[in-house]
């Protein structure tokens, strides 16, 4: 992860910890953690399922992480639409999503086509 740029434009990261338990979890906890340090107007939330319990239950792959990158103001007050990342399989995904977090130029179409959240939960719904 670059560690010389870090964005000073203000964002909330969700991160959901049932299942940042196992794989990458514990490594991309600590990495968006170091991240939100960086940044004056980052905040990380730790929720339960983001995708709501039953779409998490129907998902074919081991539970990995998912993350919710909202762009907003310094009083909080969303600025863009929330991106979605993952799922977050491997310690290198970790370090991209979390690189890119912190870039600060939030656009999904920038993230890795196997971290794009709506192309990857959209391909695996459709096998429902």
């Amino acid at each position: 992860m670059n560690r010389e740029f870090h964005t000073a434009e203000p964002f909330t990261v969700a991160l959901c910890m049932h299942c940042s338990s196992s794989g990458p979890g514990p490594l991309l906890t600590r990495l968006l953690r170091n991240v939100v340090r960086r940044c004056p107007h980052g905040v990380l939330v730790s929720t339960q399922c983001l995708l709501g319990e039953f779409t998490c239950a129907t998902r074919r792959t081991a539970l990995r992480p998912v993350l919710v990158v909202q762009p907003c103001s310094a009083d909080r007050i969303p600025s863009a639409p929330a991106i979605w990342i993952g799922p977050i399989v491997t310690d290198a995904d970790a370090h991209d999503a979390c690189s890119w977090v912190a870039a600060g130029r939030w656009d999904g179409a920038n993230l890795p086509a196997h971290l794009r959240a709506d192309v990857n939960l959209a391909r695996v719904s459709s096998h429902n």
